[in-house]
């Protein structure tokens, strides 16, 4: 009886404790996390960062990106977060040279650490960077960078006002602008659950905004915004993704103010955008 009994127990503490780990999702799994192929992940993050005002290279999308991805949503602590990225899982991703693998991440680092994120917190206008530190192992070909700790709280731990994709839909994107372009779209994304599992959505946006978002040249005008930036978003969505978006122009007097951005899946053109 007593055996039976403290079988009885124990078993009810691992349960409790494995449903406490769950809940609150420490560093669990993390070296397995390390592991996994780059393309295997997703990326979290709240629709503030999806749609905040910062201008990155290629390269250092790539890294932000692939750093993001490797950490676990359901965190629920705000402690410094030591993240580990891999020459070769850089190089296996995104089908750049190995040669030349390590060097994009060096760069790409060195970049993050000085370029400024700014995101609309009300009421304030917060300005951040997304790494407070990186260390470069070249002989071991990867870089560990450790994520600022006012940045985090747009990564982990989120229960409403987040979005997430598959890192896998945005690794052949040849520029920083469609992957800018993407997440902002999939930050409006109407829930699945409503649309019968479409990848759909529309919002309204100021031009202003929208070039800042998308992080925008000041020495763009209008005609090379649209030509340079959103033609070209636009076609290689259609053919890296399969999403149809469409940008219908708003006026004041003769200066367009605004857009008015649809989208959905390609296959769903049949539903009306």
């Amino acid at each position: 009886m007593a055996t039976s009994l403290d079988a009885q127990i124990a078993k009810m503490k691992r349960t409790i404790a494995a449903k406490n780990a769950k809940k609150s999702a420490p560093n669990i799994n993390k070296d397995l996390a390390d592991n996994r192929d780059l393309t295997n992940n997703a990326v979290t993050r709240s629709n503030a960062l999806s749609r905040a005002y910062y201008r990155f290279s290629l390269a250092e999308k790539r890294v932000m990106e692939s750093l993001i991805s490797r950490l676990h949503p359901q965190r629920n602590d705000n402690e410094l977060q030591d993240i580990k990225l891999l020459a070769t899982d850089y190089a296996n991703a995104y089908k750049v040279d190995l040669k030349n693998a390590y060097r994009d991440l060096m760069k790409a680092a060195d970049g993050l650490l000085s370029r400024v994120i700014v995101t609309t917190e009300p009421p304030y206008t917060v300005k951040t960077t997304l790494m407070t530190q990186a260390k470069y192992h070249e002989n071991q070909g990867h870089i560990t960078c450790t994520l600022n700790p006012s940045i985090v709280p747009h990564l982990i731990g989120m229960r409403k006002k987040f979005n997430s994709y598959p890192l896998s839909k945005t690794v052949d994107f040849s520029s920083s602008y469609t992957w800018r372009l993407y997440e902002v779209l999939v930050s409006w994304a109407q829930p699945k659950s409503d649309t019968g599992g479409v990848f759909c959505g529309w919002f309204d946006v100021e031009v202003d905004e929208f070039r800042r978002m998308l992080g925008v040249p000041d020495s763009y005008n209008q005609g090379r915004f649209k030509q340079v930036i959103l033609d070209v978003a636009e076609n290689e969505l259609l053919h890296k993704t399969d999403i149809n978006v469409r940008f219908s122009p708003k006026k004041t007097g003769r200066k367009i103010t605004s857009y008015n951005v649809t989208f959905a899946d390609n296959e769903q053109q049949q539903l009306s955008l």
